[in-house]
């Protein structure tokens, strides 16, 4: 029975049997790990309220065949804040489906770890702008997992798209932009609004907690961070359209 310590993030909680919960957290060490805590619901638990969904955790534990359980937890920062407001809530949901579709793996990756850490922190702190953050979290996990959209060229014909005329059209099941030309190509496509091509380009460029500073994201700019994430998650099956050049793996 091997026993570990990590740091995670409870990304959900599950109720189970009379007492119990089944946690999934995204850890430091570990990546994506689903856990039991047993007697977690009893009002006399040793865990309390540590083990709630956001909070980022020190935890103690041991391998199961298909659950690890946990034995000891301490908060490290509840994030409170995040779960009281419904706004900062929802983003933070976002934030988490992006993990759980594109990070589904047990492979470790700090830099998720520290993504979601500082995205949740800028949720936190900022008073406005939590769309924003959603955006850039999903932006910057997708290049994390190697699925960076291609927002310089068009996918088919390569025409910058700096010299493109508006609307340019977003093809989630192939990574990135058409210009109005080659928007016929893949059946797969959806109009940007005018705009929509800078704002991304910000997002992906400045810190996470520089994002709150944007206006809200813009129309259309979720809508394609949502597409994007969700067509580069595994298991997604890519159908209809003229299969051409796609997202850009990342070394």
């Amino acid at each position: 029975m091997a026993v570990y310590r990590s740091k995670g993030i409870v990304l959900r909680s599950i109720r189970y049997g009379e007492a119990d919960r089944i946690l999934d957290l995204y850890t430091r060490d570990a990546g994506l790990v689903s856990a039991i805590a047993k007697g977690i619901r009893r009002t006399r638990s040793r865990f309390g309220a540590r083990l709630e969904p956001l909070s980022c955790v020190d935890f103690v534990a041991y391998h199961g065949r298909t659950l690890d359980t946990v034995t000891q937890a301490e908060v490290l920062r509840s994030f409170h804040g995040v779960r009281e407001d419904l706004a900062r809530f929802e983003a933070a949901a976002g934030m988490v489906g992006s993990v759980r579709a594109l990070s589904g793996g047990d492979e470790a990756d700090r830099r998720v770890f520290n993504l979601l850490y500082n995205g949740l922190d800028a949720l936190e702190r900022g008073d406005s702008g939590f769309d924003s953050v959603e955006a850039a979290f999903g932006l910057k996990l997708s290049m994390l997992a190697g699925y960076a959209p291609q927002l310089d060229d068009c996918l088919s014909c390569g025409f910058k798209l700096n010299e493109a005329p508006e609307p340019l059209y977003f093809a989630p099941n192939h990574g990135g932009v058409l210009c109005p030309e080659c928007r016929t190509v893949t059946g797969d496509t959806f109009p940007m609004p005018p705009g929509t091509l800078d704002r991304l380009r910000i997002l992906i460029e400045h810190p996470i907690r520089e994002s709150l500073s944007e206006n809200g994201p813009g129309e259309g700019v979720l809508r394609v961070v949502r597409a994007h994430v969700l067509a580069h998650a595994p298991g997604h099956s890519i159908s209809g359209g003229v299969r051409i050049s796609g997202s850009r793996r990342l070394a």
